[in-house]
């Protein structure tokens, strides 16, 4: 990762903040609402300017951006926010999320107009040492996998990777299936896959065999690999002269394979390859739609995850490890840019919206609350409960941020 991908990772991390804080100054400027200050940062300022009643700065931490509207000080001023209608003030607080959805959006787009074509769920052919097609078959959409929606071959890749069916080191991977064959709805139990090293030795073997002809078609007539012993078929094969060099090569296929084996890299083959689509405006938009639904379920499912213990706090990225991993991104191509530049922007969408203290979720609860009961809540009372979350954030901000730089360091 060079400097220019650094660069790219720090300006697309701004990007994101300065959508995010723009839908707010936008709609509170559209809704006649004073802005005393429009930021990027946090901390002490070091550039600012005054425009009008606006004073515009950038501040030293690069680490979120706010929009002041006097949101929790009561006074008499009737373009100050907490005395223009509450749906107005709705609007203003969903503003910063929705246009990080907007933003989002676009990347999907951008994402699908640069990738070489439009990939499909649709089944359209297998790689050698594929063993799903003993169930699957060319043509098949596929529909769910454990139970969950598919809608883009992320989903695939996720569902595959990340179900609990999925067993790190196992010869086989085991998921149920449902798949629309010829129009009608097939329920597909106990589709397996191989893992990469296994499905490397039915690989070679097919290569071994090659237009040969007596002998088995899978390895696995000579080779037990859950016993890890020949069979009685490969002895016999052996005692016969003529096979000795057939007989070498399937001993040296299965000591690769038993090298290979107990490596942690030795995870799932996605065996199979899905059929592309052509590239019309209607494909694009529909395609970039269901990417995004599917980046923001993905998103949902790992905060989820992240409650339930399944992930762990040391886990969790800061700006640092958000600028290093678009870096990273930025050095395999604009492609993988623009899949990871989705992601983040739907993510702060979706966690500003979480009804956490100093969150536009939680500011969005309280006039939700305001707009049931017909009188808002003290100022002081509400201020309160977001500065506590504000000390709550900044305490999680450097804890991950120290995280951020113990694998920075580590090379993690």
């Amino acid at each position: 990762m060079g400097i220019v991908d650094i660069i790219i990772g720090i300006v697309l991390f701004f990007l994101i903040i300065l959508i995010h804080e723009f839908g707010h100054f936008a709609v509170a400027k559209l809704c006649k609402m004073k802005v005393r200050e429009f930021a990027i940062g946090m901390g002490p300022r070091i550039l600012k300017k005054r425009v009008g009643e606006t004073l515009y700065c950038l501040k030293a931490l690069p680490i979120g951006g706010s929009v002041s509207l006097d949101e929790d000080v009561e006074n008499d001023d009737p373009r100050s926010f907490r005395n223009r209608p509450v749906w107005m003030r709705m609007l203003v607080i969903a503003a910063g999320a929705f246009m990080n959805f907007v933003l989002g959006f676009i990347f999907c787009v951008i994402y699908i107009l640069i990738s070489k074509n439009i990939a499909t769920n649709t089944v359209s052919g297998f790689y050698a040492g594929s063993v799903s097609s003993a169930q699957l078959q060319r043509g098949d959409i596929i529909k769910e996998i454990n139970g969950m929606s598919i809608y883009t071959t992320m989903d695939i890749s996720f569902q595959l990777s990340n179900s609990v069916s999925r067993d790190q080191g196992a010869q086989y991977y085991s998921y149920d299936f449902v798949v629309e064959r010829d129009g009608e709805t097939v329920q597909l139990h106990d589709v397996k896959f191989a893992s990469r090293a296994y499905a490397q030795m039915i690989a070679d073997y097919t290569v071994l065999v090659g237009e040969e002809t007596g002998y088995a078609g899978l390895i696995t007539e000579y080779y037990d690999p859950e016993t890890d012993t020949f069979t009685e078929a490969f002895e016999t094969l052996s005692a016969n002269d003529a096979n000795a060099e057939f007989c070498a090569g399937v001993t040296e296929i299965t000591e690769k394979y038993k090298e290979a084996y107990p490596k942690e890299t030795n995870s799932l083959f996605l065996d199979f390859y899905v059929l592309p689509a052509e590239k019309t405006v209607g494909n694009v938009i529909g395609a970039a739609f269901t990417t995004f639904i599917s980046d923001a379920r993905l998103i949902w499912v790992s905060l989820i995850n992240l409650l339930n213990g399944t992930y762990g706090l040391n886990e969790l990225s800061g700006p640092i490890g958000v600028v290093q991993s678009v870096g990273t991104a930025a050095s395999f191509g604009w492609s993988s840019l623009m899949t990871l530049a989705a992601l983040i922007a739907i993510n702060v969408g979706i966690v500003n919206l979480l009804p956490i203290p100093a969150m536009d979720g939680a500011r969005l609860v309280f006039l939700i609350i305001e707009a049931i009961r017909r009188k808002p809540i003290k100022a002081e009372h509400e201020g309160m409960v977001h500065f506590i979350g504000i000390i709550a954030l900044m305490v999680l901000m450097l804890v991950v941020t120290f995280n951020d730089i113990l694998r920075l360091f580590s090379g993690g």
